[in-house]
């Protein structure tokens, strides 16, 4: 496969985790413990076979980045822990559209935290992008006996700690990148294993679980890095947009969920958003 062919594949396969997530049969918080703890376990034994080097390097590689690496994995976790969760409250085209607000989100954490300006494109951007998250919100009954709307607050929380992954890489630029990542998941079991220990998460479907990590978690993370290794960043950046747009055709024919008008111009707005302020950086 080309570089643009392994991006839009990888996309199509992470447009598919809502169901796979649903089909699990485990709480969100199940699934985020699943995909962080088999990820972190399958990618230790690839360095161990491959570059076992790397691993003898990891403990001062987190002993002179551990604060930015904790806020990275908690992040980590902490994202995919309300992201699965948000499938099981609401319908998956309302929890990937309010999802994907999160690089706009980015843009204001990055302005406020670590300096950058906002001009008046950006500003338009952003009143754009949560115009069409109110404009989602609107087409919900607002409460929190609601489960579309509280569906809707988990993924934007989703999309809060998506936001904080970027900002925070910006201070590993120079660390490995298989070691970030499991440094990344291995954090993140950590902060997820006392809340999983304490609450009942279901019984998992184990076929399913398999798949969210080995096809979900490392096949679609592999040729994504490999297909940027061949592609511009604009490209991949329009590419992305498979994941959002293909979640809604597999929720429909997996599930019969058909999305409110409101949601599909209200996410229609937040990718729109999203896409220019990408192609703009």
């Amino acid at each position: 496969m080309n570089g643009r062919t392994k991006v839009a594949v990888s996309m199509l396969i992470w447009g598919s985790v809502g169901i796979f997530g649903r089909l699990s049969r485990l709480s969100g918080l199940g699934v985020a413990f699943a995909r962080v703890s088999l990820g972190a376990l399958v990618l230790l034994i690839v360095i161990g076979l491959t570059k076992i080097k790397l691993l003898r390097e990891l403990p001062i590689i987190f002993r002179n980045n551990w604060k930015p690496l904790l806020g990275l994995g908690t992040a980590l976790a902490l994202n995919w822990a309300f992201l699965f969760t948000a499938f099981n409250y609401t319908t998956i085209a309302n929890a990937v559209m309010v999802y994907y607000i999160a690089p706009i989100l980015a843009t204001l954490m990055s302005w406020r935290f670590l300096g950058e300006t906002i001009d008046r494109k950006t500003l338009g951007l952003i009143i754009l992008a949560f115009s069409g998250l109110l404009l989602i919100m609107s087409g919900q009954e607002i409460g929190f006996e609601n489960r579309d709307f509280v569906g809707i607050l988990l993924a934007f929380t989703a999309a809060f700690f998506y936001a904080m992954i970027p900002n925070l890489g910006r201070f590993l630029r120079e660390v490995e990148g298989k070691i970030l990542t499991l440094s990344q998941l291995g954090i993140a079991s950590l902060v997820l294993l006392p809340f999983v220990v304490v609450q009942d998460v279901g019984k998992p479907v184990w076929w399913a679980v398999l798949v969210l990590v080995l096809i979900h978690t490392i096949l679609a993370l592999f040729l994504y890095m490999e297909g940027l290794k061949e592609v511009e960043v604009k490209d991949a950046a329009l590419l992305s947009y498979l994941d959002p747009a293909s979640a809604v055709v597999y929720a429909y024919l997996v599930f019969g969920e058909i999305p409110k008008i409101t949601t599909i111009i209200g996410g229609a707005l937040i990718l729109l958003a999203s896409a220019l302020d990408i192609l703009k950086k």
